[in-house]
C-alpha cells in the first residue's frame, strides 16, 4: 500500500503584473488576473494535457525547486482523464554500487513518488506519496510542485498554493499534555488561508460569520486569556472540536499555541502532521494497465482513485 499526504491547492491573483514584469524585464503576460481567475482550473488542466501529449517541446513541464538547475523528471501513469492526472516524479541521485568484478562504480538512481492531481470542480486536491527513499519529506515535493506551477501560471497572472491537511488529534494531544504544559496556554493563534475554494468558503463563513468576506482578506485570529489565566481548551466542547477538526483536516490552517510555561516560544501545531490516505499498489497497476489498453472510461481502478482524492469532502 502506498501512503499519500493530502494537500488542498488554491489559486491566487497576481495583481501587479505589469509593474512586476516591467521590473524583471519580462513581457510574457498573456492574461490579466481578473480574466484568468474564472478559468483557473481550465488553464491548469490545459498545461497538464499539453505536458502529457508533448506535441511541442515548450509544452513539457520541467519540475524544479527554484534553488538550482536540477530537474526532477516525471512520467505520466495515464493520460489526464476526467480532470485526474497521475504521474511519477523522480529525485535523481548518484549511488555507489559494487559490480560483478567487485569494483565500485556510481550509477544514476531515479527513486520516485506518485503524485495525483484532482482538478475536478470543487475538489482541487493533490495527493503526494510519502516515500523517503525518493524525497525526505512530502513538503519537499510540495515545494517543487508549487514553484513549477507558479512559473507556468504567472503568465496568466495567477499563482498557486498548497496547504497540507493535518491530523487534528495532534492538537488535543498537545493541549492535554499536563506533564509538559501544567499551566496551560495563554494564547492560541489561527492563520487561515485565503479561501478561494468554494467548498471551504461555506464552512469558513459559517464558523467565522462574515468578517473575512467583509474585509476580503484571510483571517488571523488570536484568542488571549486574561493576565495570569489560560485559554479554556476543551475537546468535549462541540464548537471547539468541530472548529479544530475543520481547520486542520479540511483547511490546513496554521495553528500556534503559546504556553504559560514558556511564554516567548510559539508551539506550531500540525506542521509535521498529515492527513493521509492509502492507494493499493494493485490499484495503481490497474490504472496503468487500463491506460495502456485505452480502457480508462469507467475504469474501476480510476474510480477508486477518484473516491480517495475526495476523502472527507461531503457529496
Amino acid at each position: 500500500m502506498a501512503q499519500f499526504a493530502i494537500f488542498n491547492y488554491q489559486f491566487d491573483k497576481i495583481m501587479e503584473q505589469s509593474r512586476q514584469y516591467e521590473l524583471e524585464g519580462m513581457n510574457s503576460v498573456v492574461m490579466t488576473a481578473d480574466n484568468a481567475f474564472p478559468i483557473k482550473q481550465t488553464l491548469l488542466g490545459e498545461l497538464l494535457q499539453k505536458d502529457f501529449k508533448k506535441a511541442n517541446t515548450e509544452d513539457i513541464i520541467h519540475f524544479k525547486n527554484g534553488l538550482g538547475p536540477k530537474e526532477y523528471i516525471h512520467r505520466h501513469l495515464m493520460p489526464p482523464t476526467d480532470d485526474i492526472t497521475m504521474m511519477r516524479i523522480a529525485n535523481r541521485k548518484r549511488q555507489t554500487i559494487v559490480d560483478a568484478d567487485l569494483k565500485e562504480k556510481q550509477v544514476e538512481d531515479y527513486q520516485n513518488c506518485i503524485v495525483v492531481i484532482d482538478n475536478r470542480p470543487g475538489i482541487q486536491r493533490i495527493l503526494i506519496e510519502n516515500k523517503k527513499t525518493a524525497f525526505s519529506d512530502v513538503k519537499q515535493l510540495a515545494a517543487i510542485l508549487t514553484f513549477t506551477f507558479n512559473q507556468l501560471l504567472r503568465r496568466y497572472s495567477l499563482k498557486i498554493r498548497l496547504d497540507h491537511l493535518q491530523d487534528d488529534r495532534v492538537f488535543w494531544q498537545r493541549v492535554n499534555d499536563q506533564r509538559l504544559y501544567p499551566k496551560g496556554f495563554y494564547k492560541i493563534s489561527f492563520r487561515l488561508p485565503y479561501p478561494n475554494l468554494e467548498r471551504l468558503k461555506t464552512v469558513y463563513d459559517r464558523l467565522f460569520n462574515k468578517a473575512r468576506e467583509s474585509f476580503d482578506t484571510r483571517i488571523d485570529m488570536d484568542f488571549v486569556a486574561q493576565d495570569g489565566g489560560q485559554v479554556r481548551l476543551d475537546e468535549n466542547d462541540p464548537y471547539q472540536k468541530e472548529t479544530i477538526e475543520w481547520l486542520m483536516k479540511d483547511a490546513g490552517a496554521d495553528i500556534r499555541l503559546f504556553s504559560n510555561d514558556s511564554k516567548k516560544t510559539a508551539i506550531p501545531i500540525g506542521k509535521d502532521s498529515y492527513r493521509v490516505v492509502t492507494i493499493s499498489n494493485s490499484t495503481i497497476q490497474r490504472v496503468t494497465e487500463d491506460a495502456v489498453n485505452h480502457d480508462l472510461f469507467g475504469s474501476p481502478a480510476l474510480d477508486e482513485v477518484k473516491r480517495t482524492t475526495k476523502t472527507g469532502i461531503d457529496p
